[in-house]
């Protein structure tokens, strides 16, 4: 005989039901997004162990096939010397390996030594050859070899740079004096040597071993200054500056000078969400707070009149200006239980800046090249 069923075992059965969808419909949020509260982050961390989800579909492991098909690119801004992109369906994690790749990674030239010959000016020689240092260089790095610690100065893996500036006024026509000369000295007055060190004959052979010209492979366009109005120093009239700059391939690990990115960083795309109906009193108040400080703001709308007036998002993941601002509110008493600002741990807006030796574009082609050739450097020794 079967054991007979209580008069509310249905409803008993709907009331589990709907509390598994419930705690199967947090587990979801707690897994896609991370709630950011007025004074503290929710669901920040990130869970990759493949069991960790197993009262739901799929795995919670990463997986190639499932990456290949949810991650997505898209370019939302360009220009010389600064791209923003989308980044979809990969970790914090992953973006955040391209961003350290970026910025510490990525070759570039950079002057590495700097053989005074004369300054007379009021900048010591180790100051200056520090601001030297920080000068961004024009070059592809692709194009030269690696410096070694006994290797000379060659044409394959060194750019000579030279400088000599003297301050003096203009002696006019009449005997008179005119104008001060040089008395700022800016990075156009570094000039490219394709011959190799110009520094005397029995010094040159100690740093310098250039068997051809660099002219055979390089344009003039090709190699210099990114910028030729950095000023370098000041100088009074009778002050003089001569230099010679040996120009090296290296990454931003080693000095920051390499680094071809002033800035590079990503965020998590925002989404505000309305948990409850904003009406009313509580509408004008978030109008008045989140929406219209500002003529041009329209992320969100008031529809009706009165009692019956409704918050409405018009734009989902706010703007710079709302998003803080909604966020913070959600800090005061009733609030979070009416509004979220949610940010989704898979999506994220990656912004970088080059210093201008490359294009923003052919930094991320070589982040991605050396994210890859690490990836096949590991499977190599398992």
């Amino acid at each position: 005989m079967g054991r007979p069923t209580g008069a509310g075992g249905g409803d008993d059965a709907d009331e589990i039901t709907e509390q598994m969808a419930k705690m199967l419909a947090k587990i979801e949020e707690q897994k896609k997004y991370l709630i950011a509260g007025a004074d503290r982050n929710a669901n920040a961390k990130e869970i990759a162990y493949g069991g960790a989800y197993a009262s739901m579909e799929g795995e919670g492991a990463f997986s190639v096939d499932a990456f290949r098909e949810t991650f997505a690119l898209t370019i939302t801004d360009a220009s010389e010397e600064r791209v923003v992109f989308e980044m979809e369906g990969c970790s914090a994690a992953f973006a955040n390996a391209f961003r350290r790749i970026i910025i510490s990674e990525v070759p570039t030239m950079a002057i590495e030594k700097v053989y005074m010959i004369n300054n007379t000016s009021v900048v010591p020689d180790e100051v200056f050859a520090h601001r030297l240092g920080l000068v961004p260089i024009k070059a592809d790095p692709a194009r030269f070899e690696y410096r070694g610690p006994n290797d000379l100065a060659n044409e394959t893996n060194t750019i000579v740079l030279s400088l000599h500036a003297r301050c003096h006024r203009e002696r006019l026509d009449d005997g008179s004096l005119g104008e001060v000369v040089n008395r700022s000295v800016y990075s156009n007055a570094l000039q490219w040597c394709p011959d190799g060190s110009q520094l005397p004959e029995e010094e040159r052979a100690k740093y310098s071993d250039f068997k051809r010209s660099q002219r055979e492979s390089f344009g003039e366009e090709e190699l210099g200054c990114v910028h030729d109005d950095i000023l370098l120093v000041k100088l009074a009239p009778g002050q003089e500056i001569e230099l010679e700059c040996h120009c090296v391939k290296g990454i931003g690990q080693e000095h920051s000078k390499w680094s071809p990115v002033g800035t590079c960083w990503y965020r998590m795309v925002p989404e505000i969400t309305i948990l409850e109906p904003i009406t009313g009193a509580d509408a004008d108040v978030f109008m008045e707070r989140c929406a219209n400080f500002n003529d041009t703001h329209a992320c969100y709308a008031c529809e009706g009149k009165g009692d019956k007036k409704t918050v409405k998002v018009v734009e989902t993941r706010g703007c710079d200006l709302c998003v803080e601002r909604v966020r913070e509110l959600t800090g005061e008493p009733g609030w979070d239980e009416k509004i979220a600002v949610r940010k989704h741990k898979n999506h994220f807006i990656f912004t970088i800046e080059s210093v201008g030796q490359m294009k923003p574009g052919t930094i991320f082609k070589e982040a991605v090249k050396i994210l890859a050739s690490k990836c096949q450097n590991v499977l190599s020794t398992l």
